[in-house]
């Protein structure tokens, strides 16, 4: 019986002699054309973020891994090339951009310059029916040589239309609740040592107070999920899946990190395609410059959208592969619900549900986008691009329309001379990644990773953030009355009273100043919580140190500030800060000042209404600004 490589051998002499004695002119082949349907009982809106899930269903598929190379176009974005190997095959071909309308339809155009095949079109359809949807697919393969021939009706025919429809019906009964996973992939079991350290690890963190269900389920995730799962594992995404506390899951996964059970990463993402453009294992190795290979760009690393903290599993308890099974599909980038190559000269029309609210269209051209936004349904959406500007001009639904999520049609045109890439995207950034400036703003990371600083010199902007500063009323008369020893046991019983609250308002201490405080909040409404809920509790402390009853000036402000290494501490520089320290000034004592943009953010006014806090507003000019402010005077109402 005749080996694989002794017929492969064979057929390669055949095509090469082939090429040989027959013209070139009578060298194009046929085109296989292959058209699948699947009736499901899932809805095309459930099934879209699977069956476009192209990373994790090509795996499934048992398509083999691929290397991609990125090259920068002039017009923008970027080249795709890959190259990869089956059979003992090596395949090189250029990977097209993916088009795609979310919940519709995807397609894929694949070039070959060295293997077998010359070009692949693919094209996944849904559509509704009464009781669940209509997948279509459809495959066009164009053979280079004899060994392409003889091979698309095995592979493309038979064995993909076998495993896409295997998958698909996976991915189905995954929604209808009958398998636990919507993708079946071979899992390695964990080694001997690997196991035991798990155990021992988990065990320990237990011990730490973190809920024991939560640290079970993290256990699990380690044994029994894929390694492309693994390869980032993000907290709050946990947390929701686990119908858990995010703060909760996020702080588990911080204090596995420390006990070496997972490790942390800060991932870079780009503001366009939003992928993951660099990966820093510790804050100093982060970059305040960046640069994505896939959207041509330079961007700068912002604490408060586009570095977000990851975990993947130790390597001493489970080594994570991440192999790249393709990189261009939808659910790459899942905020892009609308992506076309319109030629030059070319007006497409397509028909796409859209809710109300804020998007963003905008082309492959750095700088060329427009946003565009909607609080009632529109009857359709007209986007025009020279390749300069782009312009979106919307019609509005008439009064009597009152469906929330229509569907619209949307017109593309493309006056520019070259093809032109169009994008409709959510405009709002993920809200379910764990961003550098949430996390550095939890007192739980900053006790467990103190020695997390940027390096010396570097500045990484953090675009909103609020601080909090406090002073004591009267302290150097305190300690003339009470000497320095008695004095300072009492400031360090009120730095601890003062961590607690903060900590319990999801904040952070960032340094002492003599009696004082800096605490830093990434959300507004937790940091005006948290000095609200001093006042109100500093009776109850003051109650327990008669000696010396402490009397707390508070003041908050929001915005945009640096964050930078400081006495090798991750501190925060700029306007923000030093008006936030200029506010505790104003504050009389027993009341918190804020500034009028905390006082307007909504999720602070709602707060301040639902508490009952008197607000007292006034003006007054401040040491080292030219101008006015309006400020804020928040008192507690008297207890009943």
């Amino acid at each position: 019986m005749l080996s694989y490589s002794t017929v492969q051998n064979f057929v390669l002499h055949f095509n090469s002699q082939f090429k040989q004695i027959v013209p070139k002119s009578l060298m194009a082949w046929k085109t296989f054309t292959y058209r699948w349907q699947w009736q499901l009982k899932s809805s095309p809106e459930s099934l879209w973020p699977y069956v476009a899930d192209t990373q994790r269903f090509n795996q499934a598929a048992h398509l083999p891994v691929i290397a991609y190379l990125e090259t920068p176009l002039d017009t923008g974005g970027s080249r795709l090339t890959a190259r990869t190997g089956r059979f003992g095959l090596t395949v090189e071909f250029e990977d097209h951009p993916f088009e795609w309308v979310r919940e519709q339809e995807f397609r894929n155009v694949r070039t070959f310059s060295h293997g077998p095949l010359a070009e692949t079109r693919a094209h996944l359809q849904l559509q509704p029916l009464e009781n669940g949807a209509l997948l279509k697919y459809d495959v066009e393969v164009t053979p280079a040589n004899l060994i392409g021939l003889l091979g698309i009706p095995y592979q493309f025919g038979w064995e993909m239309r076998r495993n896409f429809g295997h998958v698909f019906r996976t991915i189905d009964a995954f929604l209808q609740q009958q398998t636990n996973q919507p993708f079946l992939f071979k899992i390695i079991p964990l080694a001997e040592a690997g196991q035991a350290r798990l155990r021992e690890l988990t065990h320990q963190l237990a011990g730490q107070g973190h809920e024991l269900r939560w640290v079970q389920h993290l256990a699990d995730l380690i044994v029994t999920e894929a390694d492309v799962n693994l390869a980032r594992i993000r907290p709050y995404v946990l947390a929701d899946a686990w119908q858990a506390p995010r703060r909760a899951i996020l702080e588990m996964c911080l204090s596995a990190a420390k006990l070496g059970l997972l490790n942390l990463r800060w991932d870079l993402l780009c503001p366009l395609c939003r992928g993951v453009k660099n990966k820093a294992a510790s804050l100093d190795e982060v970059s305040k410059g960046v640069h994505c290979a896939t959207c041509n760009i330079d961007f700068e690393a912002d604490f408060s959208q586009n570095v977000e903290l990851t975990f993947t599993p130790h390597p001493q308890i489970r080594a994570v592969h991440d192999g790249s099974y393709c990189v261009g599909g939808p659910m790459v980038t899942p905020h892009i619900l609308v992506h076309q190559i319109i030629q030059p000269g070319e007006t497409r029309r397509l028909r796409v549900k859209l809710e109300p609210g804020r998007y963003r269209f905008r082309t492959q051209r750095p700088g060329v986008e427009t946003p565009v936004e909607w609080q009632s349904p529109l009857i359709s959406l007209s986007v025009k691009t020279n390749g300069e500007m782009i312009e979106a001009v919307a019609q509005p639904a008439p009064p009597q329309a009152n469906n929330s999520c229509p569907e619209i049609t949307l017109t593309l045109t493309n006056k520019a001379g070259y093809p032109q890439r169009i994008y409709l995207e959510q405009a709002a950034w993920y809200a379910d990644a764990a961003t550098a400036a949430q996390v550095t703003a939890l007192q739980h990371f900053r006790d467990l990773f103190s020695d997390e600083v940027l390096r010396p010199g570097e500045e990484i902007g953090v675009q909103s953030v609020t601080i909090l500063f406090s002073d004591l009323v009267g302290s150097t008369a305190m300690y003339n009355r009470w000497g320095d020893a008695a004095s300072y046991a009492l400031v360090r019983e009120q730095f601890a009273f003062l961590q607690r609250i903060i900590r319990d308002h999801e904040g952070a201490i960032v340094k002492t100043i003599g009696d004082a405080i800096m605490a830093v909040f990434a959300d507004p409404a937790k940091g005006v919580g948290a000095a609200l809920a001093i006042q109100r509790q500093i009776n109850d402390f003051n109650a327990s140190h008669l000696n010396e009853p402490l009397i707390i000036k508070l003041g908050l402000h929001q915005g945009p500030c640096l964050a930078v290494n400081l006495n090798d501490r991750l501190d925060y520089f700029g306007t923000t800060v030093n008006l936030a320290a200029r506010l505790q000034d104003k504050s009389q004592g027993g009341d918190v000042v804020v500034s009028e943009k905390l006082w307007r953010d909504p999720a602070v006014a709602h707060l301040l209404d639902t508490m009952g806090v008197n607000v007292a507003p006034f003006a007054t000019s401040i040491k080292g600004f030219d101008e006015h402010f309006s400020l804020f005077r928040l008192t507690l109402p008297c207890p009943a």
